[in-house]
């Protein structure tokens, strides 16, 4: 006798809130809020609650500033969260507080996408999708302070459209990192690829390039090793791809191209982080990595103004989309 498995339910859909709702000039100039209220912005309309808890106790940094900062920086992220499938890292109590991960979305307003994927534990889940600012600031409203999105869209959902090198330090001097993110900026430039630097916002460098999504994820991580073991090959007194912390010196910094496998999820571009401070994830020149920049020069509080007088730094990102010769 033979058993059927139950198909698992549907996301459910919360109706459509009514009332009186604000738009985003009104919302960005309220001063101290408290409580919940409905933000209409590009014709939807986002519950938000508890806007006065506390999230960054030591900087008294609220649920409305973190917000404000999303809705300000909306033009700067978004390319790089737009019909993404995202892991939500999910603070409700803020930073300090218990966290969890949420891969698998059960409700959802009707203007929130999601996506039935199978995960790397063979899982089908339902996985939240980024498609616009409506949608940030729904799963910020939950207590996603950082965004987690794949590495591929939904259109080309098994070949991502870049790489990325995560230059962690763990017991490594600063100034090691920067020399690293040098060697890396010299490894592309010789073979013609434009690499991208920004600040992880937590320890360390983060080296992408933007590809034509046209190579599997297998290949690109491969790809992506190869560029990382000839990093350390050229500077090993400083960097390395060992992955054993015991097995490494103390001032080498770990290249890693981990990240880069199918369903793995990094902080965006432009992403808060969840770390003292209030950390961002700042696209950087190359400029500001030789001047010796600093990951606290960067925070929610500052970022929209820096923005707002240098520019998006990533701007080119996706038109410089790269085909390789493997």
């Amino acid at each position: 006798m033979t058993s059927k498995v139950a198909a698992k339910p549907k996301v459910k859909r919360a109706r459509r809130r009514e009332g009186p709702a604000i738009d985003p000039a009104e919302f960005l100039a309220l001063k101290k809020p408290k409580g919940d209220l409905i933000l209409e912005i590009e014709g939807e309309r986002v519950s938000l609650t508890s806007l006065d808890r506390i999230y960054w106790p030591k900087e008294k940094i609220t649920k409305f500033d973190l917000l404000c900062y999303y809705l300000r920086i909306a033009p700067q992220i978004l390319p790089f969260l737009k019909d993404r499938p995202a892991i939500l890292q999910r603070y409700p109590r803020g930073v300090g507080a218990p966290m969890f991960f949420q891969q698998d979305l059960e409700s959802a307003p009707a203007f929130i996408k999601t996506k039935r994927l199978t995960n790397q534990e063979g899982r089908d889940l339902d996985y939240a999708v980024y498609t616009t600012v409506a949608s940030v600031l729904h799963f910020v409203n939950l207590g996603t302070i950082e965004q987690h999105p794949w590495h591929s869209t939904l259109k080309h959902l098994d070949k991502p459209d870049y790489f990325m090198l995560d230059l962690d330090p763990k017991e490594a001097p600063w100034k090691n990192v920067l020399e690293v993110a040098l060697v890396c900026k010299k490894v592309f430039d010789e073979l013609g690829l434009p690499a991208f630097p920004r600040t992880s916002g937590s320890s360390g460098i983060h080296i992408y390039l933007p590809l034509k999504p046209k190579y599997s994820y297998g290949k690109v991580a491969g790809i992506a090793a190869a560029f990382a073991a000839e990093v350390a090959q050229r500077a090993p007194k400083i960097a390395t791809v060992q992955r054993s912390l015991a097995k490494r010196q103390k001032q080498q910094v770990y290249v890693d191209a981990m990240q880069n496998a199918r369903g793995k999820t990094i902080a965006s571009p432009y992403s808060a982080r969840a770390k003292p401070g209030a950390t961002v994830s700042m696209p950087l020149t190359w400029k500001q990595i030789e001047k010796g920049v600093q990951i606290s020069d960067f925070t929610i509080r500052n970022v929209p103004e820096l923005i707002a007088k240098n520019g998006d730094e990533w701007q080119k990102f996706f038109g410089s989309q790269q085909s390789l010769k493997l």
